[in-house]
């Protein structure tokens, strides 16, 4: 049985509206750069705030333990 070890990074979204509308600057350069450390992407997080929407991203990475 595999054993995973997960992380998450948090990045900051520009713009408001729906989801294909906002601008995450950086994703890919992020997603690129966990990747070249052995990370594999695994799920994304949209929180809300109380009053709307957060200008947060949650990136959540996983990778098998050796």
């Amino acid at each position: 049985m595999s054993k995973y070890e997960y992380k998450t990074v948090t990045i900051e979204q520009k713009g408001w509206g729906l989801l294909s509308s906002r601008k995450v600057p950086d994703l890919e350069n992020t997603l690129n750069s966990e990747a070249r450390n052995g990370w594999r992407f695994r799920e994304v997080l949209l929180p809300t705030a109380a009053g709307g929407d957060s200008d947060r991203v949650i990136l959540i990475f996983e990778r098998e333990q050796s």
